[in-house]
């Protein structure tokens, strides 16, 4: 439970709203949740449980496979990335899908945590870039260098041409 608390903790740039039990009350399930976000009606939450008794070995699969925190902005994905990589968390994977740039994580029980945000300012330019013939050839995107690509954004080249498939 402490390893996933806090490794959401680090992730998230903020710890639990709540947690409980108290720590003189183990035998309760102790759970975690954190407050993404607090604009109605887009509240979001993530809750951590540690149910006692729970056997992973009942399933050799997990039931998630993962889920994505988007943000506002490259820019703020990018440091976020660099927050990251400072605490000595690496992305496992970094994708350019063309529509969004996404990094993703493995937290403490390796489920997968995409981390994105949209390749275009506008909603109308997000899905006229989903119409196009250039997502429609490559609907997965390409893997990327997450240095490599922040660092051309952040030496000058234009999101649009750093955003383009090939």
């Amino acid at each position: 439970y402490e390893p996933m608390r806090d490794w959401y903790t680090d992730l998230l740039g903020m710890g639990p709203v709540t947690e409980t039990p108290l720590p003189n009350h183990p035998e309760i399930v102790r759970l975690a949740f954190f407050r993404l976000h607090v604009d109605f009606p887009y509240t979001q939450m993530l809750a951590l449980f540690d149910v006692h008794g729970d056997d992973l070995a009942v399933s050799p699969t997990r039931g998630l496979d993962h889920f994505q925190l988007r943000h506002g902005s490259v820019d703020e994905l990018f440091e976020r990335y660099d927050r990251l990589k400072s605490l000595g968390m690496q992305p496992v994977n970094s994708m350019n899908h063309g529509p969004g740039t996404s990094f993703y994580y493995h937290d403490p029980d390796e489920n997968v945590v995409e981390l994105s945000a949209a390749n275009f300012s506008t909603l109308d330019e997000y899905l006229a870039f989903m119409d196009s013939p250039e997502f429609a050839a490559n609907p997965e995107g390409i893997m990327i260098d997450a240095d490599k690509y922040i660092g051309s954004y952040r030496a000058g080249m234009p999101l649009a041409e750093l955003v383009s498939l090939p």
